[in-house]
């Protein structure tokens, strides 16, 4: 069933980087589906959530990741979990999807995985405290990406770099685990059960922490449905921001 889960998810992409309505979304497979898991059931496997200790770890500088490598690492995680961002809509950004202010910088996301007809949606990332902060994180990364490349403002911002600390080519979907797991590891942690979509999770379980609305949640990563985000709310006691708890005052 998660074969076909993950199968099914790759159709829904394709067609939506085409501008495409998915045939996932008729009402004959979405019946199916349903009938599947009525008999069958369903586990889902969900990556484990990135907290915010292990956000401030992995941004610390590596020894062996050159100045402009750690640059980009950190732009790519602090954006990525401070967006609560698909690791599709992450590598699609470019300059011109930005606009800075005073109160941190908008992103533009100019089509995603449930906006099929590409309408577009806007993203605030505000100003944070300390090493966590990625407004400022992904301006040193523009800094830098502006003096590698004339034609920046329109080309994807996050790249690959190599050993050498030289800029290459847009980043694929892919790239964006590889690079979480690969500086975890590289900071000591296990990397077991976490993917790109950790940043996401981590962001969903952070906020629900700090005591966000559901649909403040929502507007930040753009989740259509309630239900959706609250499966990924993981890791928090039941006892915590418990309905009877704050209803009785115990």
């Amino acid at each position: 069933m998660s074969t076909l889960i993950r199968r099914l998810a790759a159709i829904a992409s394709a067609h939506a980087a085409i501008g495409q309505v998915s045939p996932t979304q008729s009402t004959l497979i979405r019946a199916t589906l349903r009938g599947i898991k009525r008999v069958h059931g369903m586990a889902q496997a969900q990556a484990k959530p990135i907290t915010l200790a292990m956000l401030r770890t992995l941004v610390r500088s590596c020894p062996e990741h050159s100045v402009v490598r750690t640059a980009r690492d950190r732009a790519l995680l602090l954006v990525g979990f401070a967006g609560g961002f698909r690791r599709s809509e992450l590598v699609r950004i470019a300059p011109a999807d930005l606009v800075f202010s005073r109160s941190g910088v908008t992103v533009t996301l100019r089509r995603s995985k449930t906006d099929p007809h590409s309408r577009g949606r806007t993203v605030a990332l505000p100003y944070g405290l300390g090493t966590l902060c990625a407004v400022k994180a992904l301006k040193k990364w523009l800094d830098i990406l502006q003096r590698e490349r004339e034609d920046a403002e329109l080309r994807p911002m996050f790249r690959r770099v190599d050993r050498y600390g030289r800029v290459g080519g847009a980043l694929g979907d892919a790239a964006v685990g590889s690079i979480l797991r690969d500086r975890m590891l590289a900071s000591g942690l296990k990397a077991d059960g976490f993917s790109a979509h950790s940043l996401r999770a981590g962001l969903v379980t952070a906020a629900a922490q700090a005591g966000a609305t559901t649909w403040a949640i929502q507007r930040q990563t753009g989740h259509r449905s309630e239900c959706t985000v609250h499966r990924y709310i993981r890791g928090i006691s039941p006892f915590k921001m418990n309905a009877s708890k704050t209803a009785l005052r115990f």
